[in-house]
């Protein structure tokens, strides 16, 4: 099978980083797949899988000297700081991603960096996380059957939007290309308000402490709360970057949860029927 790309420089080995360099290995997408992370005990894991990275390096600019492609794997806080800190090491024509949950902020600072270079960012986000973290719960099927966004800015991308767009189906995505702010709205009503509403359901549970609901709680509740184990200074930043559209979904989400009430508090038993009837015809297409 012909290789889709040469090397792939993977920035930051966690969860994301780690699975997406086995992926590219274990698929044979990748010629080479190197790699860098900000810990030094990570990079050592990292040496303990050859077949996966060909190379670990002790810097960023090392690693992606000859990278054809660069894939920034690390908090939405960092991504611009790593970019601008590669720029005098990129190869020319190489094309950079992440893989962030928020676009809009993201892509316009690394366009601006990369001004007047002869580099391309184009913003990725596959929705293929985990509420576990670490190089050491990465999986080379983490991407498989799940969502990915690519967010190009205009047609001057599309070569490097083409290009990305191959390398994740090869790993098993389901690509989406849309322009960065609209998916910043899409993501804070399908996953960033999840995880505040999970969050929620948890400090709702706690002001309940002579009792501690854990207890007594069952798969349903487990379910819902799942995704508040997040690491939390990971969510600080996305909330962060992407409070505008996060508000206006919350906005949405109170609204509609003051509808309910009002319903059951008045035994409106028809809305209320209605209610659960929708949500389940919503869910069941799932």
């Amino acid at each position: 099978m012909m290789k889709i790309i040469g090397t792939v420089a993977v920035l930051g080995t966690g969860l994301l980083g780690a699975s997406l360099a086995k992926a590219l290995k274990k698929r044979a997408v990748a010629e080479k797949v190197v790699a860098w992370s900000r810990s030094e005990q990570t990079r050592e894991k990292c040496r303990a899988f050859p077949s996966v990275f060909d190379e670990v390096y002790d810097t960023p600019n090392q690693a992606v000297e000859n990278a054809d492609l660069v894939v920034v794997c690390s908090p939405t806080s960092n991504i611009v700081e790593v970019i601008e800190s590669i720029v005098p090491s990129l190869k020319n024509g190489a094309f950079i991603t992440d893989v962030g949950s928020v676009k809009e902020v993201v892509c316009q600072a690394c366009r601006k960096v990369l001004e007047d270079k002869n580099a391309i960012f184009v913003g990725s986000h596959p929705m293929a996380g985990s509420e576990k973290i670490g190089i050491d719960f990465s999986d080379p099927e983490l991407f498989e059957a799940r969502p990915c966004f690519i967010t190009p800015y205009s047609d001057g991308d599309e070569r490097c939007a083409k290009k990305l767009a191959e390398i994740w189906e090869a790993v098993g995505m389901k690509v989406y290309s849309v322009p960065p702010d609209v998916h910043d709205s899409i993501v804070a009503n399908i996953s960033h308000l999840p995880h505040i509403v999970a969050g929620t359901l948890c400090n709702t549970a706690l002001k309940f402490p002579e009792l501690d609901l854990r207890n007594y709680s069952g798969p349903g509740f487990r379910d819902s709360t799942r995704i508040s184990s997040g690491n939390p200074e990971i969510w600080d930043s996305i909330i962060a970057d992407n409070r505008k559209e996060i508000v206006n979904a919350l906005k949405n989400f109170s609204s509609e949860l003051n509808s309910i009430i009002e319903s059951i508090e008045n035994c409106q038993s028809e809305k209320i029927g209605k209610f659960l009837r929708d949500a389940k015809a919503y869910r069941d297409k799932l």
